[in-house]
């Protein structure tokens, strides 16, 4: 991204993913672990900051672009009011999760929404092709590689923000939970979303590329009194995983649909249409096998699982772990896992087969291990 000079600066161990180059974690290679802990705790007790700049940036422009947001994605977007942000669920035509992001509605006419990093080509192709065929006044443009995103998250997310010169008012009334604002922080013209990834009290910012580095220097000034801590991917994992969010690729398949992700409260029943409704509608009287739920297993368990290890009913497999790692916050392993239907209520139990062929039991909890009620990010 336009900030990899600032990460190299910083000793960041790089990684690929995708067509990037992110960091990985900030430090000595040879002390990873406790790097990576140390990254999560800055989080979770002051305030960390990560590049978020491959992200999809698509801006969609005209008097019809809530009517094609609505159409595209299961939430519903026409009525959203301008300057509030809402997630964005999309599925193919048969109806499954194939990526997942934000639109924040500048404007009457105006949408700025994000893709996942790895489906923003995807999602911007789609975007023309649906437009050829509805033909709606409408203009698609992708501002991924245009635009950067700092990602300012934590207790002390707030304070850092209001100790830069700014024409954005930062205190919770003036900016609630899931609101953008347009305007100026450290001379940088800035969209910032408060949104929340981590769990925390979170603000994403985003700049044109060739002005991030500027902006990257004013937060990592402002922040050092607060003990601000840049973090990295590995991190930005785990933490997403304490709050029970999901990496569409990772978390989904080919045939994962809103129902087994528990994501009914992102589909809005009430649109006439939106790409795989009437698919999702049809699978829905046929009934699910599966869900996905949280996992936690003890402190002292001698048996970890790792991804995509089976689920077992009896002999036979019937999900996998889509996700797993070691929660410093929580002090205990945690999982996103599939399992059968019938054992997704909270409390019953179920058995993993962990690489070495032992088995290991785990009850099911709620998806969210960390703060449930999202005091903390609606803070």
């Amino acid at each position: 991204t336009a900030l990899h000079a600032r990460h190299l600066a910083l000793n960041a161990v790089m990684k690929p993913v995708g067509a990037w180059w992110r960091p990985y974690f900030y430090g000595d290679a040879g002390a990873a672990e406790k790097t990576i802990r140390d990254e999560i705790m800055a989080v979770r007790q002051g305030v960390g900051l990560l590049d978020v700049s491959t992200l999809g940036k698509l801006e969609l422009r005209g008097p019809d672009a809530g009517e094609f947001l609505d159409r595209l994605y299961t939430m519903a977007h026409a009525n959203q009011p301008v300057g509030r942000v809402r997630y964005c669920l999309m599925l193919n035509e048969m109806g499954s999760v194939v990526d997942d992001g934000v639109a924040y509605r500048m404007a009457d006419d105006r949408f700025y929404v994000t893709a996942t990093t790895g489906a923003v080509a995807r999602v911007y192709a789609d975007m023309l092709f649906w437009n050829a065929q509805w033909r709606l006044r409408v203009d698609v443009l992708n501002l991924t590689g245009a635009f950067c995103g700092l990602n300012v998250t934590g207790p002390k997310a707030r304070a850092v923000l209001q100790a830069l010169d700014s024409d954005i008012d930062f205190d919770r009334e003036a900016f609630p939970y899931l609101s953008g604002r347009e305007g100026v922080v450290a001379g940088v013209p800035v969209r910032v979303m408060r949104i929340g990834f981590t769990g925390e009290l979170s603000y994403e910012l985003h700049c044109p590329s060739s002005l991030a580095p500027a902006l990257w220097d004013a937060v990592m000034t402002a922040g050092e009194p607060y003990g601000l801590k840049p973090y990295g991917l590995e991190a930005s994992r785990v933490l997403r995983l304490e709050k029970g969010h999901i990496l569409i690729g990772q978390d989904t398949d080919a045939i994962t649909t809103p129902d087994e992700l528990g994501f009914g409260w992102a589909v809005s029943n009430k649109k006439p249409f939106f790409i795989g409704k009437r698919s999702i509608e049809m699978r829905a009287r046929l009934g699910q096998s599966r869900k996905l739920v949280g996992l936690r297993f003890p402190a002292d368990a001698k048996d970890i699982p790792g991804d995509s290890c089976l689920v077992l009913r009896g002999n036979d497999p019937v999900g996998q772990i889509t996700s797993i790692g070691f929660s410093p916050t929580l002090g205990c392993s945690i999982a996103l896992a599939f399992v059968h239907v019938d054992d997704s209520t909270e409390g019953s139990l179920v058995t993993v087969k962990c690489r070495n062929g032992n088995l290991v039991d785990a009850p099911v909890v709620a998806h969210a291990f960390f703060d449930p009620a999202n005091a903390r990010q609606e803070m």
